[in-house]
């Protein structure tokens, strides 16, 4: 929850009770220890904090010793460890190896925590994500488990024979187990919500309101209706970055997207992010259904396609509207969204 704050310049410790800052951001938390202020800063949605790393560092294992009981005198290693829209640290003590999660710039218009808390549970329970330790709804910190000898996918990695059957088999288990999610996914509600946001913002970039993509994105929706739905527990957001290898065991991480949804929709930003091409598709479908393959599968995918390159380009640009230091989404993926729409109408619709 971010408001505007005024940090007074001063010689003494400030005590502050509802705010606990890492590094650009500002969260409604406890904190009982007190920081020094360097200078008068003034934070709002778009701010800049003159706050150097020791001073960084200081406020985080003041959060640590709190919320994970430490003694004040504990060793915390604490080292930054990248993230595109959130910021992620590897936390280390004399007994623990964790990972914090410090969620990006008005997030908080995108996902809903509890959500987000609910289904990482569950999924844990399934073993396909790292125990939480903390987890607060408000802000959106997160505090997992380290997962032991881990590697993150590259695309590359990703598209290895061996790891296409072990992430399909996962992809599988997530979709075929009986969890429900507490919400469900829907693209047509979130481009609503995100059109909604610019429109507010009064962004009327044209290439966001194209008709025709416009159009048929919710022509799509009609169309869905005539397929077979398919309702299961989804990632919706299965790029490379957000699957992990330890020894052969596959896990997904960072749910919050998630919700119930058709399984084919995570599998098309899979194939896109990971640059799959037919062959490769193949093969993961292939392993996916068993060799049984469903001929709406792919017609679906095709759709899915279309979809994800017009609603999260739509998402960047709403992101950019609250961080200036959000790298630009790549407009060609949103111009892609027309091919994907003639190849659907040559492939489907003569």
């Amino acid at each position: 929850m971010r408001q505007r704050v005024a940090f007074i310049e001063c010689g003494c410790n400030i005590y502050w009770q509802n705010f606990i800052i890492f590094e650009r951001f500002l969260y409604q938390r406890t904190l009982s220890h007190g920081i020094q202020c360097r200078k008068t800063v003034q934070i709002q949605y778009t701010y800049n904090i003159d706050i150097n790393k020791k001073m960084n560092n200081q406020i985080m294992k003041s959060f640590l010793i709190k919320e994970l009981n430490l003694n004040k005198d504990e060793n915390i290693k604490i080292t930054a460890i990248g993230g595109i829209t959130n910021k992620n640290y590897l936390i280390l003590t004399k007994k623990m190896k964790l990972v914090l999660r410090v969620p990006g710039v008005a997030t908080e218009n995108f996902i809903n925590r509890h959500n987000e808390k609910n289904n990482s549970e569950l999924v844990f329970k399934m073993g396909i994500n790292p125990e939480t330790i903390y987890f607060d709804t408000i802000s959106g910190i997160k505090i997992t488990q380290y997962i032991p000898d881990s590697e993150t996918f590259s695309p590359g990695l990703v598209r290895k024979k061996n790891n296409i059957e072990n992430i399909s088999l996962c992809f599988r288990q997530l979709h075929q187990s009986n969890i429900k999610f507490c919400n469900e996914f829907n693209a047509f509600s979130e481009y609503k919500k995100y059109q909604h946001i610019l429109n507010l913002k009064h962004d009327h970039d044209g290439i966001y309101h194209n008709k025709m993509l416009v159009e048929f994105f919710y022509k799509t929706e009609k169309i869905l209706d005539r397929l077979n739905k398919d309702r299961c527990p989804c990632h919706n957001d299965l790029v490379a970055e957000n699957i992990v290898k330890s020894g052969d065991k596959i896990y997904l991480i960072d749910w919050e997207y998630s919700g119930m949804n058709d399984p084919m929709w995570d599998l098309a930003p899979h194939f896109l992010e990971c640059q799959f091409n037919s062959e490769e598709e193949q093969i993961f479908l292939t392993y996916y259904f068993e060799r049984n393959i469903p001929k709406e599968s792919k017609q679906k995918i095709l759709l899915f396609k279309f979809m994800q390159y017009v609603l999260w380009p739509l998402w960047a640009k709403v992101k950019e509207q609250y961080d200036d230091n959000f790298e630009k989404y790549d407009i060609n993926r949103f111009k892609n969204a027309y091919q994907f729409m003639r190849q659907y109408q040559e492939q489907y619709e003569k």
